[in-house]
């Protein structure tokens, strides 16, 4: 009896781990594919605030760009939150878990550059993107997307 007890116990341990695992296999498949799926719009997206050049505070065109993204993806869009008129949330669903990913996406003084491995400014002394905030808040935009789409 208590080989069959311990025997089947080992078999229930083996069945959920193997469940949990599946189950989680298949979210980050999902969520792969949904990154996969964004890929060329997140490319495009990217390269324009790249673009832009835009600074803290004045990230205008990227912060427009992103909302209407976000907007585009079934999330709601509030602007301006706390004050600052290039802030905004993306929200969608109720209830819990509630989960927050920031995105940041102004250029910085001084880092002008053109698109290729060796500095060259693309406007000498101008902003730019050399922090890679315009990857940064677009790639934050399509992880929410994700996670949208498997909630």
């Amino acid at each position: 009896m208590r080989k069959a007890f311990l025997f089947l116990f080992a078999t229930l341990i083996c069945c959920t781990v193997f469940a949990q695992k599946t189950h989680e296999s298949k979210n980050k498949q999902t969520a792969i594919q949904s990154v996969q799926k964004q890929f060329k719009d997140l490319t495009t997206l990217s390269d324009k605030i790249w673009s832009y050049e835009e600074t803290a505070f004045n990230e205008v065109k990227s912060s427009k760009d992103l909302a209407a993204y976000a907007t585009s993806k079934g999330f709601t869009v509030v602007q301006g939150i706390g004050g600052i008129p290039t802030a905004f949330t993306a929200e969608y669903g109720s209830g819990s878990p509630v989960i927050g990913i920031l995105g940041e996406f102004d250029a910085l003084p001084g880092l002008s550059q053109k698109t290729v491995p060796h500095k060259a400014p693309l406007n000498e002394g101008g902003a730019g993107h050399g922090c890679g905030h315009n990857l940064f808040g677009v790639a934050s935009m399509g992880a929410a997307t994700a996670i949208k789409e498997l909630i």
